[in-house]
This record gives structure tokens, C-alpha cells and sequence, in this order.
């Protein structure tokens, strides 16, 4: 007699049922930790965010309080009246912030309530940041005459980018005059920040990529940019900095908006 043909054992109802039972155990805790890695990275992302509007908003006011006081205490033998002002403009400027940082926090805790925004036109409000810094820090010159068109979405982060490369100019470059430039150019936002200071630690021009992989550069100015999916371009001389900035307009913007002029 032939022999029969070799067969497999077909597994019977309770195997079927276990090994279903299996797949939809893996496919569950698969989906649990992808879910839990979501959550992390989402946490971590907002905390970074966080920490960038802490050091580009509320530090960088900080800073010109202190520096309005240094100034202040440099003039209370030789001109009282002056100093007095220093002072009283200090004082405003540590009003204004703590009246923004109480509508931050609000904001943060509120996520999903109504946000303020930039609550004049940005050329305003550019202004009235060039200003200020101009009052204990070099020169700034602004040019931002068709401020206007940039998206309302971004003029956080564009006050933002210009509030700390100033910053980093007034603690830094030892500049007596900044220029400052925004501006739409097709469906990208520009900003330029330049000094007649004595630049970087380091020389030449150098991209964000390159910057990045060398560790060098303002880590904070590079991070909001990197986050915007923008461009930067740096240049250091003995004469003084250029950074170039180049955003798209439509950028998500992760930046709480409280601005105010």
C-alpha cells in the first residue's frame, strides 16, 4: 500500500484561540509603549520649549534690568537725576514682565483657552524692544518697513529671535551701534542682526549645520530657529557679527503668544 501523505496536525480550536490571544497581548503592549514614548517625547518637547521662552523672554528682560541698574549706580555721584531715571525705567521694565509672566503662566495652565497674541503691529512692538535696548546697550537701528506682512503667527517668535541676538549683543560684542532688519522676501521671513563689535570667539562664516556639529554659536537664538525649520547664517569678523536668519512663513510657531509693547 502507497503511504499515506505526510499531513500537518491542524491545531485545534483552544491552540487558534491561545495564539490569537498572543498576538493581541504583543500587539497591545506595542502600542502601550509606542503610546508611552509619544508622551514621553511630548513632555520632554514641551519642557524644552518651556525653558527656551524662560531664557529668551523673561531672562533677557532680567538682563536689561540689570543692566539699567549698573548704569544707574554708574551715575548716582556725578548725576542723580539721571539715575533716577535709570532706575524708574528699570522698575517699568520689571513691571511690564512680571504683568507678561503672569498671563504666560495663566496661558500655560490654560492651553486650550484664548490666546493673547502680539497686541500692537510688530514694526510696534520691534520698536519699542530697539528702543529700549538702545537706552543701555549700543545703538539699534531698525528697519522693518513692511513688518506688516509677516503672519501674526510668527511675530512672536521673530520678537523673540530679535529680543536675544540684541541680547547677545549688548552682553558681548562691546557694540556701539546694531542694525536690525526684518522683512518678508517671497513666502520667507528675513531678520538680520549686525554689530560693529568684535564678533564671535570665533572667525569666519559658518551655516547652522556647521555651528551645531562644532558646539559653537547662540545655542539659544539656533535652537528656536532649528524649530522653526529655518535657515542661519553666521558671520564673525574682528569688526563685528551678522547673523542671518530666514524662516518660513509657515512655520508652526511653539512659542506662547503675550507680547505686548
Amino acid at each position: 500500500m502507497p503511504a499515506a501523505p505526510f499531513e500537518l496536525p491542524f491545531p485545534s480550536d483552544r491552540v487558534l484561540e491561545g495564539l490569537a490571544r498572543e498576538v493581541i497581548t504583543n500587539a497591545s503592549a506595542d502600542h502601550f509603549v509606542s503610546d508611552r514614548h509619544k508622551e514621553f517625547t511630548s513632555a520632554l518637547n514641551e519642557r524644552l520649549r518651556l525653558a527656551r521662552e524662560l531664557h529668551d523672554g523673561f531672562l533677557q528682560t532680567l538682563t536689561g534690568a540689570t543692566l539699567q541698574l549698573e548704569a544707574a549706580l554708574r551715575l548716582v555721584e556725578t548725576d542723580r537725576h539721571g539715575a533716577r531715571a535709570q532706575i524708574r525705567e528699570a522698575q517699568q521694565l520689571l513691571i511690564e514682565q512680571q504683568r507678561e509672566l503672569r498671563a504666560w503662566i495663566d496661558e500655560v495652565r490654560h492651553p486650550e483657552g484664548p490666546r493673547t497674541g502680539v497686541r500692537a503691529d510688530l514694526a510696534t512692538v520691534l520698536g519699542t524692544l530697539c528702543r529700549r535696548v538702545s537706552r543701555w546697550g549700543p545703538r539699534v537701528d531698525l528697519h522693518a518697513t513692511d513688518a506688516e506682512r509677516i503672519p501674526a503667527s510668527m511675530a512672536d517668535d521673530v520678537c523673540r529671535l530679535v529680543e536675544e541676538g540684541l541680547s547677545n549683543v549688548t552682553r558681548h560684542a562691546r557694540a556701539k551701534v546694531a542694525r536690525v532688519e526684518v522683512r518678508m522676501a517671497g513666502n520667507a521671513i528675513r531678520i538680520l542682526i549686525a554689530d560693529d563689535g568684535c564678533g564671535f570667539p570665533f572667525r569666519g562664516r559658518l551655516d547652522l549645520a556647521t555651528l551645531t556639529a562644532r558646539g559653537i554659536g547662540p545655542a539659544s537664538l539656533m535652537e528656536r530657529v532649528r524649530s522653526l525649520s529655518g535657515r542661519l547664517v553666521l558671520a564673525s569678523t574682528l569688526s563685528g557679527s551678522r547673523v542671518e536668519i530666514e524662516l518660513p512663513s509657515n512655520a508652526h510657531s511653539c512659542a506662547p503668544m503675550f507680547r505686548s509693547p
